[in-house]
């Protein structure tokens, strides 16, 4: 008898036993989850209910994988999977640490790139080791307990279904429970059901059901049900406008009026006709898009530097934080003695640099699902400035002082009409651990200076990270002289040695300045210079303290930053308080330098015309004249009198900035400029050399 009690209370310890990998991965789950959003954003909101719910599912769904087979097997997935999870979530903390965005799946070959720098890779898991060993807490654990007390034998049926009962069941309600707070835009129910924002996903969602949503939007593109479509009365003749031969004879005629100003459209393009004969729903629908954006007015500076020379630069990291007259003398002049953009944004997208550039040069915007700039490369780009110019006659170089293969730019560059040239792939300078931009104008300049015209783009590469003296070469070149012109600033260390990081890009440009003047040219010479995105390299304590106020906490001002537009020949600076983000670049540039183009297609706006006022972030927030809306706070910021601003007009912007970056990705996905004139990329070396020597014969 007392045999047969002691078997049943071994039974039942026993079944009790096969219990617990309900409550610990479970456990697990909801700590991983508090942890990461702990480590990125330093507090629990109301929102993260979701995440610890969605942690504590994926938890269960593990602990429901490791009752089914013998002991040897479970442990195995135990372990893997457990494992798997903690350091996925460290690779996510890294990457942010490093990037200030994170790691979408689609980023990840390209990530293979970015840990090119593996110095920075190492220094970042020094800096968070605490939080690395935090986050490998689960499977310490885990292996305690399975050789202290637990097991991993194959429980009885009733336990295995228990399991995956409660998995789906709690899985079931964490889903019903987003309709909790609302179906509102970018609501957890509608990052959850419809709109993907890896920004806001991560934040109100988790990183288990982003890392779902970002593996769905990959697969499926993202699409979104957005169409656009002309009736017979949109399909009428338009208007008749003014044409320039009008607004010459208008000024003409009567000295006293104001100059009739033409509308920046291409008079070849037809978006109605274009709209008729597509017959792909997508070109189709980009066509009405494009035939019901009202297009800007051209304007004084229109054609204000037409023939002249351009140097245009995408400056690594570069902040207006970081410029001062008596360390950064010519980035000063640049930014102060020409086009003064005041309220200037410059936001960090969804793959760092590479978005940047793409910004930059295409005056469009990127997509999180796809690597925007390399798909570009198979698309015909006519208003890339290389091409743009290449028809006007230029002869048009590009540059970057790192390696070729890094992010494409043999292909993208190619495509945007340059001839382009890296380390490794024609440009020949000294090896540092960071390459010199004194040295890449040093070593090219004689390619094009006695061109005529000619276009020289360059993206830098001096200011990248670490800022430091041990691993960064320019750093360490320019230290002495950037201790000695900050001193008295009371800068941290990492401050400082971002500029003298700078001052070598201020040394370049000084330098090709003086050559330019030596040869008659700097008077025809235009400089347009802006960054690829905030140096998110700097820790926030030196970000802030070169700002002199704390920015590195703001959604908004983190991104405010610096583009100059300036010429020898201008008598004095023109200021514009306009504000303005690297989208609008490329129009501001074409529509100075007097190139025909079509403003309803590009999703910037020369920032000179009579555009609205837009700057759109990465997270879907986005600033105008009148309201700053952050999407992951709900909170919108009144720049006027709140009762001059309607609901309806805060729910009009959210729809526009939703359209743009949908609009804007279709227009690389579906080559709709290709499609407008009829065209098809030529992205090869060879096509793009040939196309330029023969213009050169012409």
């Amino acid at each position: 008898m007392k045999n047969q009690i002691q078997t049943i209370k071994l039974k039942k310890e026993k079944h009790a036993f096969s219990y617990w990998r309900i409550p610990f991965f479970a456990g697990a789950g909801i700590y991983l989850e508090v942890l990461f959003h702990l480590a990125i954003y330093h507090k629990l909101e109301s929102t993260s209910i979701y995440p610890i719910l969605f942690g504590a599912t994926l938890g269960l769904f593990l602990a429901a994988l490791t009752v089914w087979l013998p002991r040897i097997g479970n442990e195995i997935i135990a372990y893997v999977g457990l494992t798997a999870f903690c350091v996925y979530d460290i690779v996510q903390l890294i990457y942010f640490r490093i990037f200030g965005t994170f790691l979408s799946l689609v980023s990840v070959g390209g990530a293979g790139n970015a840990m090119d720098f593996k110095v920075v890779m190492f220094e970042k898991i020094r800096q968070n080791v605490g939080w690395i060993l935090l986050f490998l807490l689960p499977v310490i654990a885990l292996v305690l307990l399975r050789v202290f007390l637990l097991k991993f034998d194959k429980p009885k049926m009733k336990i295995r279904l228990i399991s995956v009962a409660s998995a789906v069941c709690l899985c079931a309600i964490s889903i019903l429970l987003l309709n909790v707070q609302g179906r509102a835009m970018y609501s957890p129910y509608q990052l959850f059901h419809n709109q993907y924002v890896l920004e806001l996903s991560m934040n109100k969602l988790g990183v288990c059901v982003t890392t779902v949503r970002d593996a769905q939007t990959m697969l499926t593109g993202g699409k979104k049900n957005v169409t656009f479509t002309l009736d017979d009365t949109d399909m009428q003749p338009d208007d008749v406008t003014a044409t320039e031969s009008d607004a010459m004879e208008a000024t003409a005629t009567d000295t006293d009026a104001a100059p009739a100003y033409v509308e920046q459209v291409d008079p070849a393009v037809d978006f109605k006709k274009l709209y008729q004969a597509a017959e792909d729903e997508q070109l189709k629908n980009l066509s009405a898009y494009c035939a019901q954006q009202t297009p800007t007015m051209q304007n004084e500076y229109t054609g204000m530097f037409e023939g002249y020379n351009v140097v245009c630069i995408t400056a690594e990291s570069l902040c207006k934080y970081g410029i001062y007259e008596n360390c950064t003398p010519t980035l000063y002049k640049i930014m102060n003695d020409g086009f003064v953009f005041e309220n200037y944004y410059n936001p960090i997208w969804y793959h760092s640099t590479i978005d940047g550039e793409f910004v930059d040069c295409l005056g469009q915007y990127p997509c999180s699902s796809e690597w925007s700039f390399y798909k570009s490369a198979d698309t015909y780009q006519p208003y890339a400035l290389g091409n743009a110019l290449n028809e006007k006659g230029y002869t048009s170089k590009a540059y970057h002082d790192f390696d070729f293969y890094y992010y494409n730019r043999s292909e993208t560059h190619a495509n945007m009409g340059y001839d382009f040239k890296a380390i490794d792939y024609g440009l020949d300078i000294p090896s540092y651990v960071t390459y010199s931009d004194y040295d890449t104008i040093e070593a090219v300049y004689k390619e094009f200076i006695n061109e005529e015209p000619f276009l020289m783009y360059f993206m830098t590469f001096s200011g990248h990270l670490p800022y430091n003296y041990d691993y960064n070469a320019m750093c360490l070149k320019n230290r002495e002289e950037a201790e000695k012109c900050t001193e008295g600033m009371d800068l941290p260390e990492d401050a400082v040695a971002y500029i003298a990081a700078q001052m070598e890009l201020d040394k370049a440009l000084e330098d090709l300045i003086n050559k330019l003047d030596e040869a008659g040219k700097l008077e025809k010479t235009v400089f347009i210079v802006t960054p690829d995105h905030y140096p998110y390299g700097l820790t926030d304590s030196g970000y802030d303290a070169l700002a002199g106020k704390n920015v590195s906490d703001d959604a908004f001002e983190k991104h405010h930053s610096c583009l100059g537009i300036w010429s020898a020949s201008m008598e004095e600076p023109v200021h514009v308080k306009k504000l303005c983000a690297s989208v609008d670049v490329l129009p501001t540039v074409l529509n100075l330098l007097g190139v025909t183009y079509d403003s309803r297609i590009l999703a910037g706006h020369d920032i000179l015309s009579d555009s609205e006022e837009l700057v759109i972030f990465a997270d879907h927030s986005f600033k105008t004249d009148k309201i700053g809306y952050n999407t992951k706070t709900g909170e919108v910021t009144y720049y006027v009198d709140e009762k001059t601003v309607s609901q309806s007009y805060i729910d009009d912007k959210i729809k526009e900035v939703e359209t743009k970056l949908y609009m804007s990705d279709e227009v690389i996905n579906t080559d709709f400029y290709g499609y407008v004139y009829g065209r098809k990329s030529t992205n090869t070396t060879t096509s793009t050399t040939t196309s330029t020597e023969q213009q050169n014969k012409e």
